[in-house]
This record gives structure tokens, C-alpha cells and sequence, in this order.
């Protein structure tokens, strides 16, 4: 059963993260959000001026992938596993943009900022 909900969850992420995405009514609040909040991983994580664009915009495509999984006509229990496998997701791409200290400061900083 565990196997067909990860299945599941897996395909449904792949044609979220994978489809069209249009500017709808929520991007600029979601892209305006991206920003704030990648002031405030500056300011804790240090970013520096290389990766501040593409630490947005990673930022960015993981709040509207959040987004669109909340707007799903699911069970609360499968947007559950389906945000832990995003969030899970985006810790790797992070981890992969930022130093090994900064990655550390990231995932403390990323509870108080993202809870």
C-alpha cells in the first residue's frame, strides 16, 4: 500500500513540477514572497551574490509546487507525504547550491523561516 501512495504521489509531483506553468493569480504573491524570504536566508545563511538568483527562483518553483499540492483534490494525508517529498526535494537542490556551512545554516534557518 505504502508502495502505491509513493507511486502515486510520485507521479502526480512529476506532472506538477512538469506542467505548464502560466502566471496565475497567486504567482506575483507567491514570487513576492520568494524575494522576502530570500532576503532573510541572506541575512542567516550568507548568500552570496551568485547564487541569490538562483536560490530565488528554486525557492520560487517550490512555493508554487507547495501551492498547487494545497489546492489538490486529496486527502489531507497524501498532500502530507507530498509536501515531505518536496520538502525533501528541495533540501537536496539547496544542498547542492550552497556550501557545506552555509547548507548547515540553511536547514536551521528554513524551520524558523518555513515552518
Amino acid at each position: 500500500m505504502k508502495r502505491i501512495i509513493l507511486l502515486f504521489t510520485a507521479m502526480l509531483l512529476t506532472q506538477i513540477g512538469a506542467a505548464n506553468t502560466f502566471p496565475q493569480e497567486g504567482d506575483g504573491v507567491i514570487k513576492a514572497k520568494a524575494k522576502e524570504l530570500t532576503k532573510k536566508y541572506t541575512a542567516e545563511v550568507g548568500l552570496e551574490a551568485d547564487q541569490l538568483e538562483v536560490f530565488e527562483q528554486t525557492l520560487t518553483g517550490y512555493l508554487m509546487k507547495r501551492a498547487k499540492v494545497g489546492k489538490l483534490n486529496v486527502s489531507d494525508t497524501d498532500k502530507l507525504v507530498m509536501l515531505k517529498q518536496l520538502a525533501s526535494q528541495e533540501n537536496e537542490d539547496m544542498e547542492a547550491l550552497l556550501s557545506k556551512g552555509q547548507y548547515k545554516k540553511y536547514i536551521k534557518a528554513k524551520t524558523k523561516l518555513q515552518p
